[in-house]
């Protein structure tokens, strides 16, 4: 209920914002994209850890295909045996036989998680998405997910789809997903990099300054969703 309440409100606002700039043409879109990961990494025993991803995003278009502003979200969840404190876990459906479980201030594993209906439904209960575990989330204590994604979507602003899949594949490295590092010594990135002016390349220092994580790995990909948003797009106020 909160999560379609959260998206009423959105339809309103955006609808309200076309109203109030006359542009009339605007249109909305939620996409998403999901998959398995094997990892991210295997616990103290050497028991592999699985998750996956469901990455979603709401755009609002303009009449020329050009986005005015979006917002992207993502819920990642692995198997109890994942060590990161923040992380939502699955413990299996209730009656499959239990996974280890790892303790988070030791990093060891503590014995097996229980899947009782009444312990998983309050598992999922707590299941938060990248934005709502914020500055819990790890990644960097500095700049963590939150930040960064709120930097991609600045970034893109302006753009068609057609322009971020083309910035997207010209500007990200094709080994990890993130913004190329001008300072890169990998040899992939270094050959991405030779043809691009020193323009080029002090905007990807630039933006770099705002984002270092990959959009595009076993994460999930942005892009991607972004894409779909466009192809389920609806105009706003009809």
């Amino acid at each position: 209920m909160k999560k379609l309440s959260m998206l009423v409100v959105a339809v309103f606002l955006c609808a309200s914002f076309a109203f109030a700039t006359g542009q009339k043409e605007l249109s909305m879109g939620v996409g998403h994209s999901s998959n398995f990961r094997i990892g991210p990494g295997k616990d103290s025993t050497g028991t592999q850890v699985y998750s996956f991803n469901y990455v979603y995003a709401t755009v609002i278009f303009d009449a020329k295909g050009k986005i005015v502003d979006l917002e992207i979200d993502a819920l990642e969840v692995s198997t109890p045996n994942y060590d990161g404190a923040s992380m939502p876990h699955f413990s299996g459906w209730p009656g499959s036989p239990e996974l280890n479980f790892t303790d988070h201030a030791t990093e060891k594993v503590a014995g097996t998680a229980p899947n009782t209906p009444e312990a998983v439904t309050a598992e999922v209960a707590a299941w938060k998405s990248k934005r709502d575990r914020g500055d819990a989330y790890g990644m960097n204590p500095k700049n963590d997910w939150f930040h960064q994604m709120d930097a991609y979507e600045k970034l893109f602003i302006g753009m068609t789809v057609d322009e971020v899949e083309a910035w997207t594949a010209k500007y990200l490295s094709d080994v990890n997903g993130r913004i190329l590092n001008p300072a890169a010594t990998n040899e992939k990135d270094k050959a991405k990099l030779a043809p691009l002016s020193d323009k080029e390349k002090a905007m990807l220092v630039d933006a770099r300054s705002g984002a270092t994580m990959s959009i595009n790995d076993a994460h999930g990909s942005v892009v991607g969703v972004i894409r779909d948003a466009w192809n389920k797009r609806k105009p706003l106020g009809k």
